[in-house]
């Protein structure tokens, strides 16, 4: 079956100023940098996210006909996000070091993530679901995805903690849009204990639009 997408493209393509989101481009991030425009800026950033990550995810988990089995696709795009903020966080091009403490850096330091997560969890988390699911289409161990739950996380087996986690899909993504959202907020507001943050978004916003 061959795939129909609905819309239209969203530009030429300009080497020297390609597209970074349907809004804007290389260009615009210049000029919210040079004019230390953080509305703008914040705007590029969510308009980036929003548009690639956030929106396909609200429209699969709402569709009547997959929206109950979109679990996996789901906790894949979020993993994707998680490992971005991280970069953002700590201006980074990439991830260095052992991946999984990418994440727990985010659930550690998120008022949505840090009450369901410990360093363990999130070792589990990663590995079950971000390596299963990425790399071989499954879930390790006895982990698994679900939906409508009372918690975000729970443990298999609270004997034995290696034995996987039941992850609600829902609630994880939901906790990880207020936790985009909290990030906005700190680069907006221009407090002094919130400067670390722009500093670093600055450097992963150079990095993305190749100006280094």
């Amino acid at each position: 079956m061959e795939l129909v997408f609905i819309g239209k493209s969203i530009g030429e393509l300009d080497l020297n100023d390609i597209s970074k989101s349907p809004k804007y481009r290389v260009k615009d991030w210049i000029t919210a940098s040079d004019r230390n425009d953080w509305t703008l800026s914040t705007d590029i950033f969510y308009d980036r996210i929003e548009s690639r990550y956030l929106k396909p995810v609200r429209h699969i988990a709402r569709d009547d006909e997959i929206g109950e089995f979109s679990g996996f696709a789901i906790l894949v795009i979020d993993c994707l996000i998680i490992e971005t903020l991280n970069q953002f966080y700590n201006g980074l091009d990439q991830t260095k070091g052992k991946h999984w403490k990418a994440f727990w850096y985010v659930f550690k330091n998120s008022p949505h993530f840090k009450e369901s997560f410990t360093a363990k969890k999130a070792e589990i988390f990663y590995g079950h679901f971000h390596c299963g699911i990425l790399h071989q289409a499954q879930t390790k161990s006895n982990s698994v995805v679900r939906i409508c739950r009372v918690k975000m996380i729970e443990e298999v087996n609270p004997e034995k903690i290696s034995d996987g986690l039941i992850v609600d899909s829902g609630l994880f993504h939901s906790a990880l849009e207020k936790e985009i959202t909290d990030y906005k907020k700190k680069l907006i507001s221009g407090e002094p204990e919130h400067n670390i943050f722009r500093e670093n978004f600055i450097r992963k916003m150079n990095y993305i639009c190749n100006l280094k």
